[in-house]
């Protein structure tokens, strides 16, 4: 059973510093804020707004990001987000939701029995779920659908001003099964952007794709187009697009009440707008390497990242990290200059940023939300929240919810066992509880031995009595005899070859020894006149060519080689001469 939401009551009042750790904090006064800008740009536009419920999962919040009643629409992207969600019908704040996946068969079921509470509608990106659609009965009624875009983030949707797109339209339109109620887009690799030029140059394509998709079909539809993440929604006000009267623009956007280090990291919220950190305690210091360890890893702050480097940064403390981590660990390091057994000793509390809100916030069961001062709110209608998609989505009064999860973990029947199953059953007579005797083996000498291997045939083979005398007794072992005999008889030739070869040089090498001290010396000079007079008759030819304007790169060439080969055959000489005055002078 999880601590918090057994005990999480009494917390109420209590500051930041002493909640059980790893805990997530919810900044109050910064998320209403949050919330409260992101309206205001929408209404200055005068476009609609659809919240996507998939962060904070929580009917408190949900109807924060509703502005009570005003927006009547979210998206969500699981069941029990929508199930949650449906006390918000009963209040007349919610009436439609958009099924954030691309439709596919195994939810269909799900989604059904939810339309007859509320108006769901679908997302399309593909002909073969209009061909599905047209197959289920849920299909009586046609479906509204949006018709996802790709705008380059190529994690859904279709490409804008592709013949897919065209064809799909087409599809849609002639289909009993669906109605095209708008195009919907989501530049997700907005996150990627560092600047507030960035989100705005995004948030135009978005625009722009959409615009252009509504173009396929007649200019008197009246259409919905649904654009937006959450760093694009921060920049909706730069909007300047000429929206056709038959179209009614929608902005979408999840994190934007919470933010978190990947939205500081475009460069369009600071960090002061971060409504959500990580309560952890700090487990252990090594000043040897500089790092510190904090009980929360991998399942507390997700293994996300942004611009800013490691998994979560100390509030208050920039300078630390999170530098590594594994499921339960976080070790904390920096790299400016400061000593961890200075800043840090054990037992110390911390917050932390994390990178992604809206995974980091799916791994806790309660949300503490604490007021400007840190002391966890005392308002008996939001002291903390209790996500799980929802506890409303249980088919218990809230309540009833921990005294049900209680029953649940602590049932009071009695679990038996399989022996125990088993010897409430109908019981069994000696005889039938008995394992079964083994079958008779009853000899027949009349039996046909037809089926006996005959050791005449031909694939039966038989070995001489001297076998194992035998040098050779196999032929695998003939032919491995055979290959070794070819591989000495090749290295016996390339010896032979080398010991030539080696006698003939020893040989010159012999005869350039017996030449005397002036023989030799004559030998060199009138090898350098050689060179020197062939340099000297073809700089002659080659000038004579040059003064007649024949002179060219062949003629160059051919001069050039015989030198070459000149200048060869003098180092060869000049080699061996080199070894037999060596050799005669050790």
């Amino acid at each position: 059973m999880d601590h918090s939401l057994e005990n999480h009551k009494s917390y109420i009042g209590r500051p930041i510093s002493e909640l059980p750790t790893p805990s997530l904090v919810i900044n109050l006064p910064v998320l209403k804020k949050n919330v409260d800008t992101l309206h205001q740009d929408v209404e200055k536009l005068g476009i609609g707004f659809r919240p996507h419920v998939k962060t904070l999962k929580s009917l408190e919040v949900t109807r924060m990001m509703m502005a009570g009643g005003k927006y009547k629409g979210i998206i969500a992207s699981t069941i029990p987000e929508i199930q949650g969600a449906l006390p918000l019908v009963k209040e007349g704040l919610l009436e439609e939701c958009l099924y954030g996946l691309p439709v596919y068969p195994g939810v269909l079921p799900r989604l059904a029995e939810l339309r007859k509470t509320l108006r769901v509608m679908l997302m399309v990106d593909n002909e073969q779920q209009i061909s599905f659609l047209e197959e289920s009965d849920s299909s009586k009624e046609p479906w509204d659908i949006f018709i996802k875009l790709d705008v380059g983030s190529h994690r859904a949707g279709i490409a804008t001003n592709s013949e897919a797109l065209h064809r799909l339209v087409e599809r849609a339109e002639k289909s009993p099964a669906v109605n095209i109620y708008g195009f919907y887009c989501h530049a997700g690799h907005s996150y990627a952007g560092r600047s507030r030029n960035d989100a705005e140059e995004l948030l135009s394509v978005e625009v722009s794709s959409v615009l252009s998709a509504a173009k396929l079909l007649p200019s008197d539809r009246r259409l919905v187009i649904s654009v937006g993440s959450t760093p694009t929604a921060h920049v909706v006000e730069s909007l300047k697009a000429s929206i056709p009267d038959n179209i009614k623009l929608e902005l979408h956007a999840g994190n934007f009440p919470c933010n978190d280090l990947q939205q500081v990291s475009t460069g369009v919220v600071t960090e002061s707008q971060q409504a959500v950190s990580i309560a952890a305690e700090v487990c252990s210091v090594y000043p040897e390497r500089n790092e510190a360890l904090v009980n929360a890893g991998v399942i507390a702050l997700s293994r996300e990242q942004s611009a800013y480097s490691g998994f979560g940064r100390v509030v208050g403390s920039p300078a630390w990290s999170v530098v590594r981590l594994s499921q339960e660990h976080g070790i904390l390091g920096t790299s400016e200059g400061r000593k961890v057994d200075e800043d840090f000793k054990v037992g110390q509390r911390v917050e932390l940023w994390c990178q992604h809100a809206c995974i980091a916030a799916a791994a806790f069961y309660v949300y503490y939300v604490a007021d400007e001062e840190g002391i966890t709110n005392k308002n008996p209608a939001f002291p903390y929240l209790i996500p799980g998609a929802f506890p409303q989505a249980l088919p218990i009064p809230p309540e009833q919810f921990e005294s049900s999860l209680q029953s649940a973990l602590h049932p009071t029947s009695a679990i038996m066992s399989y022996a125990d199953i088993a010897a409430s059953g109908p019981k069994q007579t000696p005889e039938e509880a008995a394992a079964p005797q083994p079958p008779q083996v009853i000899s027949d000498e009349s039996a046909s031995t037809a089926s006996l291997v005959d050791v005449d045939l031909p694939s039966v083979h038989t070995v001489p009595n001297d076998f194992l005398e035998q040098d050779v007794q196999t032929e695998t072992q003939a032919a491995r005899l055979e290959r070794e005999d070819e591989a000495r008889e090749e290295k016996r030739k390339r010896d032979a070859a080398a010991a030539k070869a080696k006698r003939t040089d020893n040989w010159l090498i012999q005869q350039f020894s017996r030449l005397s001290d002036g023989s030799a010396t004559g030998l060199v000079i009138a090898n350098l006149a050689t060179v020197v007079g062939l340099s000297a008759y073809l700089g002659y030819k080659g000038w004579g060519l040059y003064e007649k304007g024949k002179l060219d790169w062949k003629a160059v060439g051919i001069g050039a080689g015989i030198l070459a080969s000149v200048s060869a055959a003098e180092g060869v000489v000049g080699r061996y001469l080199y070894k037999g005055k060596k050799g005669g002078s050790s």
